[in-house]
């Protein structure tokens, strides 16, 4: 695919730079606010996930639409991954237009113009696997029938969603299970059922322990749909499940069904993994001994500038809602770098107490702390802060740029 050029009409790229220069971050090359993807933690997290799936023997597939960056799907798919995970058709196209070769959508498709999106490059390419959800009759109907107005030329995989009531999407019971599978079936020639599928991270417990016993019964509820389903299949049907936040409840429950199924993990975030939900998520998961379970790195930094300190116990941060997530937490700020000495100073009890549009509230700046000086800060859910940045500066463990690397949202 044609990548648009690196310009300053890209946030963080200043006016006249060289692309291809070596520039630092340290020595304030770029501007901020600027987000960085660290080259040694990205790396690191592909590795861990790619090995730990083949030693579970696990498929990936992972959820794209976390980075939506095709280069880093590329090298997910070089150490090994299944396919890629996408939430709609949108996402589809990119995935086509960066040549992956097999595409699960984790949603229900059923609007029109999407289906014929399908059909089209589904007909380009004869090679191209295109996976959808569906979970209704009604679901199964639309599909099928924009399918067979766009003039389909080959079936389309379908994954048969499992729920929960006041969850999300999926059937909430069997009997709905199978009206949906026989309607898939009276549609042969378009539709092709393929398995089950689940989505654990809407698990609402009330508390960690809680959440994890609620995923296992509901992925254990899901197998049990799967295994009642396949005597009327002369191929063995997948078992999908996310992944993301219960990697442990995942492992564990799927171990049964090892060799009999294909399971497809559709874990996304693990690829940069963050400083606040999932490293929580993760150390859960770890301290209910989940067996040899990947240990992923932090691989984003938000760094930004000073520019105010109108109060003693206030700094003003140049960075806001525009280019990071906070729909779970807030920024954590880890260090800041001086100015002049550029020596890293501590913020042991420093925090992102409010975020304006372009702006951040450092509460308890410490003593050092002068305008001029940069601030970096984790981040926690990495897919609502990809989406803010077109271009992403890769960096070694110096903070020089190594690569670009641009998304597609």
């Amino acid at each position: 695919m044609i990548e648009p050029p690196i310009d300053s009409l890209d946030k963080g790229i200043p006016f006249g730079a060289q692309p291809s220069g070596r520039l630092s971050v340290l020595a304030g090359d770029l501007h901020f606010p600027l987000l960085v993807l660290k080259e040694e933690a990205l790396d690191h997290n592909i590795k861990a996930m790619s090995e730990w799936c083949r030693k579970e023997g696990l498929l990936l597939a992972p959820h794209g639409k976390t980075t939506m960056c095709p280069q880093i799907w590329k090298r997910q798919l070089a150490a090994g991954a299944w396919g890629i995970t996408v939430a709609h058709a949108s996402q589809a196209m990119i995935c086509v237009q960066a040549g992956v070769k097999r595409i699960l959508i984790a949603n229900q498709v059923v609007d029109r113009a999407a289906v014929f999106s399908l059909v089209a490059v589904l007909r380009a390419d004869p090679s191209l696997e295109m996976y959808t959800l569906i979970d209704s009759v009604e679901c199964v109907q639309r599909l099928a029938g924009h399918l067979r107005a766009a003039g389909a030329v080959r079936p389309i995989h379908v994954l048969l969603e499992w729920g929960r009531p006041h969850w999300r999407t999926g059937v909430r019971s069997r009997g709905q299970a199978l009206s949906v599978r026989d309607e898939v079936l009276r549609h042969g020639e378009l539709l092709r059922f393929a398995g089950v599928e689940c989505f654990e991270g809407s698990a609402h417990g009330g508390s960690p322990d809680e959440d994890a016993r609620e995923v296992s019964e509901f992925i254990a509820e899901a197998i049990d749909l799967l295994c009642h389903l396949q005597p009327g299949f002369d191929y063995p049907l997948l078992f999908s499940a996310g992944g993301s936040a219960f990697l442990d409840c995942v492992q564990d429950c799927c171990r049964p069904i090892r060799g009999r199924f294909p399971v497809v993990l559709r874990s996304g975030c693990y690829v940069s993994h963050d400083h606040g939900y999932y490293r929580r998520r993760s150390e859960e998961a770890l301290g209910r001994g989940g067996s040899g379970i990947p240990r992923f790195v932090p691989a984003l930094e938000l760094w930004s500038v000073v520019q105010s300190i109108p109060d003693p116990d206030l700094a003003i941060l140049s960075f806001g809602k525009r280019d990071c997530s906070y729909d779970i937490d807030l920024p954590l700020p880890l260090y800041a770098w001086a100015s002049d000495d550029r020596a890293p100073i501590p913020l042991p009890t420093s925090r992102i107490a409010q975020l304006n549009d372009q702006h951040a509230f450092l509460q308890e700046p410490p003593a050092g702390l002068r305008v001029g000086d940069l601030v970096c800060c984790g981040i926690s859910h990495p897919c609502t802060t990809f989406d803010k940045w077109r271009v992403i500066p890769l960096v070694d463990q110096d903070y020089q740029l190594v690569d670009w690397y641009r998304t597609y949202f």
